[in-house]
C-alpha cells in the first residue's frame, strides 16, 4: 500500500508528489494521459507563481518573458510594467515538475475512489491517503459526494492555440475583444512564446458561440498564424468542498481557480503541496489518516477565502463589466489594482474597495429610481 495515491499529474499533482516524496511517503501518481500530454492553458506563470515554484526548488522551462502588460478594457488600452510573467508551455511545465518528484507514475483511467482503493479501468491502487487532482471535471470528487461542477453555473469554456508569430515582451489582456463579439463577460490573452504566443479566450457558458473561430480570428488580426486551437472547460472558482476524511482535492477539482480570471496554477501548486503536508502530518504525526481533511482544511482556509471573493467580483463583472461607463467610472485605479492582483502584488481585499463604493453609490442612485433594483442577483 502507498502512503499517498495521487490523481492527476497536472501542476496540482505533480506538486503534491513532489513535497510528499522529498517528506519521505511512499507515492503513486495516476493520470489517464502519459507525460507529456496537451492542456489547454494560457500558460503565464504570474510573479507569485514562480516565486512559489523557486521555493519550492523546481526547474521548468521558460519560453517567454513578459515585461508589460497591456490591458484593453472597454475600449480603453492600458500599458503597465510590473515584475514579469513568465510564460511556459503545460505539457511540457507539468512533465518537468512530475519527472523531479521521482515518484511512480501509472498511466489509468481513474473511475472511482472507495476508501482507501482507487479504482482504475486497468487495475485498482491502494492508499492511506488520496489526493484528487484530477481537474475541473474531478472523478475523485464526485467519488466522495462533491459536486464543484455544476456545468454553467460553475464553469466556463477556454480555447487557446500556439501561433506562430513576431517575438514580443508583451503579456495582452483584452476584454474588449471578448466582450465585442460576444457581449459576454471574458477575455482574450496573448502570451509571448519566442517566435509566436500562446493565444486565446475564455467567457462564460450562454448562447453558443464560435469560439474557435473567435480564437483564429484574434490571432490573425494581430499578426500571427493560428495552430490547431483547443478547448477546455474551466472552473469560476465555486468551491463546494475540498475532501473528506483521508481524501483531499487540490487545485481546480476543489474549484480553486480565480473566478476572474481563470489562473489556476499558483492554487494548484500551493492547494497540492499543501495536501502532501497535510498527508503527512496525519500518517506520521497523528498516526492516522483520517485526520488528513481536517489538517488540510486549515491549511487551505486562506485560498478558499480569496477564490469566494474572486467569484463575488465576478459576479459584478457580469453585471457592470459590458458597461463601459462603469469601466469609465472606475478608471485606470481599478485596472492597475486589478494587474497588481493578477500578479500577486495586491489582494482582492484590496480591489473590491472601490468596486465597493461604486455598488453602494449605484444602489443609492437606484432606491429613487427603481425600488426593486437589485445589482446582483
Amino acid at each position: 500500500m502507498y502512503d499517498l495515491v495521487i490523481v492527476g499529474a497536472g501542476p496540482a499533482g505533480s506538486a503534491a508528489a513532489l513535497v510528499a516524496n522529498r517528506l519521505g511517503l511512499k507515492v503513486l501518481v495516476i493520470d489517464r494521459l502519459q507525460p507529456p500530454r496537451e492542456k489547454p492553458c494560457g500558460g503565464g506563470l504570474t510573479p507569485r507563481t514562480w516565486k512559489l515554484l523557486e521555493r519550492l526548488g523546481v526547474e521548468y522551462p521558460v519560453y517567454g518573458v513578459c515585461t508589460t502588460i497591456e490591458t484593453r478594457a472597454a475600449g480603453y488600452r492600458y500599458v503597465l510594467q510590473k515584475e514579469p510573467i513568465l510564460v511556459t508551455r503545460r505539457p511540457d511545465f507539468d512533465y518537468a515538475l512530475l519527472k523531479q518528484s521521482g515518484t511512480d507514475f501509472v498511466k489509468d483511467q481513474v473511475v472511482s475512489v472507495n476508501g482507501n482503493t482507487v479504482l482504475g479501468k486497468s487495475g485498482d491502487y491502494q492508499g492511506r491517503v488520496i489526493i484528487g487532482a484530477d481537474g475541473a471535471t474531478s472523478t475523485v470528487a464526485r467519488s466522495i459526494g462533491v459536486t464543484n461542477y455544476r456545468g454553467h453555473k460553475t464553469h466556463a469554456i477556454a480555447y487557446m492555440t500556439i501561433a506562430k508569430g513576431p517575438p514580443s515582451d508583451t503579456c495582452v489582456i483584452d476584454f474588449n475583444a471578448v466582450v465585442n463579439t460576444t457581449k459576454r463577460v471574458g477575455y482574450a490573452w496573448i502570451f509571448p512564446l519566442g517566435e509566436g504566443a500562446n493565444i486565446g479566450a475564455g467567457v462564460g457558458w450562454g448562447p453558443w458561440i464560435d469560439m474557435r473561430e473567435l480564437v483564429v480570428e484574434y490571432a490573425e488580426k494581430a499578426g500571427y498564424k493560428p495552430g490547431n486551437v483547443l478547448g477546455h472547460p474551466l472552473s469560476l472558482g465555486y468551491v463546494a468542498g475540498a475532501g473528506s476524511r483521508n481524501v483531499l482535492l487540490a487545485g481546480e477539482a476543489a474549484g480553486l481557480v480565480d473566478a476572474t480570471t481563470g489562473e489556476g496554477i499558483y492554487y494548484a501548486i500551493s492547494t497540492g503541496a499543501a495536501a502532501a503536508v497535510a498527508a503527512y502530518i496525519a500518517l506520521r504525526i497523528y498516526g492516522n489518516e483520517k485526520h488528513a481533511f481536517e489538517v488540510y482544511r486549515e491549511m487551505i482556509r486562506p485560498y478558499v477565502e480569496e477564490v469566494k471573493k474572486t467569484r463575488w467580483l465576478s459576479r459584478m463583472a457580469k453585471t457592470l463589466g459590458t458597461k463601459k461607463w462603469a469601466v469609465k467610472l472606475l478608471g485606470r485605479r481599478l485596472l492597475n489594482l486589478y494587474i497588481k492582483v493578477y500578479t500577486g502584488e495586491a489582494t482582492y481585499s484590496l480591489l473590491l474597495k472601490p468596486v465597493e463604493k461604486l455598488k453602494l453609490k449605484l444602489l443609492q442612485l437606484s432606491q429613487h429610481v427603481f425600488p426593486n433594483f437589485s445589482l446582483v442577483g
